[in-house]
């Protein structure tokens, strides 16, 4: 009997670990879940997922070269419904910021964990930044201004 609650216990353990470091928590409408009602990223993870980098004059901290993950590829990763409307980000502090659906498919709208090659520290917003390629688009001031630049970016919920 002792041995078994070890095991037990032993499992618990592990399972947990699995997603201990998790630093993404994807919920709502999705079709890929590695828990009972979301899917939860690591670090590493999404660093295997197809990235991108651009060079983009940041609101807060002047030119930077970040490295990322287009917002429209983690939910082609999850599998989202073609009709859905909205994508609220998440940040550690419990602040939410609205994106269309139809704005990330539109423009490289980044969930960046890397400046020069380096992790994001979380005196810059890290591990998870949202970060407007507005350099390029600068349209989308108008949408997303500054204070849209969501620091600390922990869960992303998809909505119809």
């Amino acid at each position: 009997m002792r041995k078994e609650v070890l095991l037990f216990v032993a499992v618990l353990l592990c399972a947990g670990a699995v997603f201990a470091d998790a630093v993404l928590t994807v919920t709502g409408v999705i079709a890929l879940k590695n828990t009972e009602t979301s899917y939860e990223f690591t670090l590493d993870e999404l660093k295997k997922l197809k990235g991108t980098t651009y060079v983009v004059q940041d609101p807060w901290m002047g030119e930077c070269f970040y490295q990322g993950i287009e917002l429209i590829e983690l939910l082609n990763y999850v599998g989202y419904p073609s009709n859905a409307k909205n994508v609220v980000l998440i940040c550690s502090d419990k602040k939410e910021f609205v994106i269309a659906v139809k704005d990330a498919k539109l423009f490289p709208i980044m969930l960046a964990y890397a400046n020069k090659g380096r992790d994001l520290p979380q005196n810059q917003g890290g591990p998870l930044k949202l970060v407007y390629p507005i350099s390029t688009y600068p349209e989308l001031e108008k949408t997303y201004p500054k204070d849209n630049w969501a620091w600390w970016v922990v869960g992303i919920r998809v909505e119809m």
